[in-house]
């Protein structure tokens, strides 16, 4: 399972360049050569992973197994190369400012910041030299794939062969992670505390857990010079090591996304944290005048996927419940709620919530025993009268809904309300009882 490690990191380093490809990173030149060193390392992982490899091997030709791990360490090297043209083009750009993470938003015009060219061709020019010298080194080794190790004869030239091959990618690779690592230590020294700064300095650690990734190539440079033999393709710690390193890049890149982020979770969390308060309320409301809920088909007892449309939509229905009980109120409500009050005193901030669910609860009462409308009761569409039928302030929707989530947990915790509820029952029974009896008459 450990040898596929490889793939995961190796996939979100090729996903990271796809990203960069769409950026606005200024100057362009950075976004250019980020977006190069992600997908040629990105490429290198995936062409370098045992299982890769081994797929290749067992292809039946030899030669095709050497020329993948030769080809890994070339998009390796060129991934190297990158990330120093990015050190390049960081150096040579505008200060740094306050809201992107290596640099200032792309202006309209041409990007400003761009390389010498002869620089750039300086470390092209690097490049090809490394990359020609390998070729050179790995001919003269001229190893062969026995398991997961490359193995060359016993003389001392193959011996060395094999471990300047390797050494002359580690060192490449050395110097140009150190370069990028030198210029956002001093990005994030500018940056100062906040999320930028935070986001350079998990970038840094990033390009250290690399270094250190690179550094595991020494390993692989002492066996090849005394034993002749090395690992072919990545090991499993090597495997650990770019997870850590991709994690941190991940971390470093994301630091600016983070505020919007956290804010749609708490948002999200914060909505359906309202919309199960609403339940207790809801649940009895929706029991005795199921046609307020606007959404028949749904009947699964299951998170909603979109919580602050269904928050807003639960809302509505509880407000239209309200509506349709004006004509259950009970003008008697008041003289039940001041005897269960005496009783059960609530404190000043739960007078006003404790008044209105205890209205509620009496007239739900009478609509759930059919009484008909209470003869002092307003007509529906009259004029509101009692602590349901109150028209409310006006209220943005999260107000509103503390403001219901308050009232709904009264309604299902209060000792008072509960005690109004009882009284409304018996007397809404009785008083059905009598309207039947009248009507046979």
């Amino acid at each position: 399972m450990s040898e596929l490690a490889l793939y995961p990191v190796g996939l979100f380093f090729v996903l990271s360049a796809a990203h960069f490809a769409r950026s606005r990173i200024n100057p362009r030149a950075a976004a250019r050569y980020t977006c190069y060193g992600t997908a040629l390392l990105g490429a290198a992982l995936l062409v370098l992973a045992p299982p890769t490899v081994r797929a290749v091997q067992d292809a039946g030709v030899p030669v095709l197994a050497i020329a993948a791990i030769v080809l890994g360490d070339a998009l390796r090297d060129g991934a190297a190369a990158a990330i120093r043209l990015l050190a390049l083009a960081l150096r040579t750009a505008e200060p740094l400012r306050a809201e992107p993470l290596l640099g200032g938003p792309r202006p309209d015009g041409p990007s400003r910041g761009e390389p010498a060219r002869r620089a750039v061709r300086s470390r092209l020019a690097l490049l090809g030299a490394v990359l020609g010298l390998r070729v050179v080194l790995i001919a003269v080794a001229a190893p062969r794939l026995s398991g997961d190790s490359l193995t060359v004869a016993p003389t001392l030239s193959a011996r060395l062969a094999l471990a300047g091959y390797t050494a002359v990618g580690m060192v490449h690779t050395a110097l140009c992670l150190t370069a990028l690592l030198r210029e956002l230590l001093r990005r994030a020294r500018a940056a100062g505390p906040g999320r930028l700064g935070t986001g350079l300095r998990l970038l840094t650690g990033g390009l250290a857990a690399g270094l250190l990734w690179n550094a595991w190539s020494v390993d692989d440079v002492l066996r090849a010079a005394t034993t002749g033999a090395q690992d072919g393709p990545e090991d499993t710690l090597c495997a650990v090591l770019g997870a850590l390193c991709a994690a941190l890049i991940a971390a470093g890149l994301g630091s600016t996304l983070w505020p919007a982020v956290s804010g749609a979770v708490r948002g999200w969390l914060r909505a359906h944290r309202r919309y199960r308060a609403l339940a207790p309320l809801w649940r009895d409301l929706h029991t005795v005048l199921p046609e307020i809920a606007l959404d028949p088909a749904r009947r699964l007892p299951l998170p909603p996927r979109d919580p602050q449309f269904a928050l807003y939509r639960r809302i509505i229905e509880i407000h239209d419940a309200r509506l349709i009980l004006r004509q259950h109120l009970d003008p008697r409500t008041s003289e039940w709620l001041e005897l269960a009050t005496r009783r059960f005193p609530p404190s000043s901030s739960h007078a006003a919530a404790t008044a209105e669910a205890a209205a509620l609860a009496a007239a739900l009462e009478r609509a759930a025993a059919d009484a008909g409308p209470h003869p002092a009761a307003p007509p529906e569409g009259g004029a509101p009268s009692g602590a349901v039928a109150e028209a409310d302030p006006p209220r943005a929707l999260d107000g509103e809904a503390d403001h219901l989530a308050h009232l709904a947990r009264v309604y299902a915790t209060c000792p008072a309300v509960a005690e109004v509820r009882t009284r409304a029952r018996a007397r809404a029974r009785a008083d059905g009882r009598a309207g039947a009896e009248g009507a046979l008459r």
